[in-house]
């Protein structure tokens, strides 16, 4: 019998079709098949229309018998066949989940190179942090398809908010909803809202992103934290600029500014 449950089918329709024709057959030569008389044992006589009616009533037996078995084994298939015509629609939209989910990677993957490779100037100050802060969240944007994004710094001992940018897409008007800084810092929960803050435990600040979602995968987590401890180092840089510039920042020419004296390989 065949693998293939469409061929099944039209094997056993055919295998049907030449029982139940041969039945008819045999049903139609009964009357020519069948002697007059049949003597058994030299006792019983039997008449031919006592015989051809047993023969034929026999015959329609085998007939509505082989017709049952037909009918169940072609539902047996048919319910088969429905079985796998849901799998594979299953497998299906998985494929498409798959792929858009892949496709989604590929646009965040875009995203996030764009933000360390363009990043060609390290922040100076609170102006020019300000400034990434909008480019951060134009890219946050585009990356999880949300309506607005707000990012903060925190102080952790004062619970005072030091910067704070929000992006919104301008299709619409969205809700502002209230997450206080204390939720920020201890981590808790925001209702309707994602808040990602950094990994980071030995700093008095603490950097953070708000979503307006309920909930994150893995991946999405993972990527999100790694933007927002950039964030945070950049913050820090930007402040550090002041005590820092001389020795690791260039002027304008592209010469790094030593403060008019020459530093040795030893001073560091």
């Amino acid at each position: 019998m065949p693998k293939d449950p469409i061929k099944t089918l039209r094997y056993l329709k055919a295998v049907f079709l030449a029982v139940v024709g041969s039945m008819l057959l045999l049903i139609a030569a009964t009357p020519f098949l069948v002697p007059r008389r049949i003597a058994l044992f030299d006792r019983f006589v039997f008449e031919e229309n006592a015989i051809e009616t047993v023969l034929i009533l026999f015959l329609f037996v085998l007939a509505y018998l082989a017709s049952r078995a037909y009918r169940t084994a072609v539902s047996a298939y048919k319910k088969r066949l429905r079985r796998l015509a849901a799998d594979r629609s299953v497998l299906a939209d998985r494929l498409t989940d798959a792929f858009r989910y892949i496709g989604t990677v590929n646009v965040q993957l875009q995203e996030i190179r764009s933000v360390f490779s363009g990043l060609k100037r390290l922040p100076e100050n609170r102006r020019q942090f300000k400034d990434l802060m909008g480019m951060f969240g134009g890219k946050i944007l585009g990356m999880m398809n949300v309506d607005w994004v707000t990012i903060r710094i925190v102080d952790r001992r004062t619970l005072r908010t030091i910067v704070e940018h929000r992006e919104v897409r301008k299709t619409q008007p969205v809700a502002n909803p209230h997450i206080g800084n204390r939720a920020i810092v201890e981590g808790k929960p925001a209702a309707g809202c994602v808040i990602v803050t950094d990994a980071k435990d030995n700093l008095s600040i603490v950097a953070a992103c708000i979503l307006p979602l309920d909930h994150l995968d893995k991946e999405e987590t993972i990527l999100m934290q790694a933007l927002v401890d950039e964030i945070q180092m950049l913050f820090i840089i930007s402040n550090l600029y002041p005590a820092v510039k001389d020795d690791f920042f260039t002027n304008e020419a592209g010469s790094v500014s030593t403060s008019g004296s020459e530093r040795s390989d030893t001073d560091y």
